[in-house]
């Protein structure tokens, strides 16, 4: 999370929760991308708009890590990355 909130893209956070913005996008909303840490090993990952460059950001962050993002945090809804971004492959 320290990764994150040190990131051009952090537009807010507190010790628990990081706002990421595309400023590229010019989006109204107040951030793009809502991460809030719920334990020791999990976040909770809020998507209002997509962004190549905020999925980079996130893939480069977690570069090691045993990334797993569920559906709705569903266990049995296991999708990529890219996928709970709403990003087509190869974009």
């Amino acid at each position: 999370m320290e990764a994150l909130m040190a990131s051009a893209a952090c537009v807010g956070a507190q010790c628990d929760r990081v706002l990421l913005k595309d400023r590229q996008l010019n989006t109204l909303a107040e951030y793009d991308i809502r991460l809030t840490k719920e334990g020791q090993n999990s976040l909770w990952l809020e998507v209002n708009f997509r962004s190549v460059d905020l999925l980079l950001l996130l893939e480069t962050t977690f570069a090691g890590l045993s990334v797993q993002c569920f559906e709705d945090g569903d266990p049995q809804d296991e999708v990529t990355l890219e996928s709970a971004l709403r990003i087509n492959a190869g974009t």
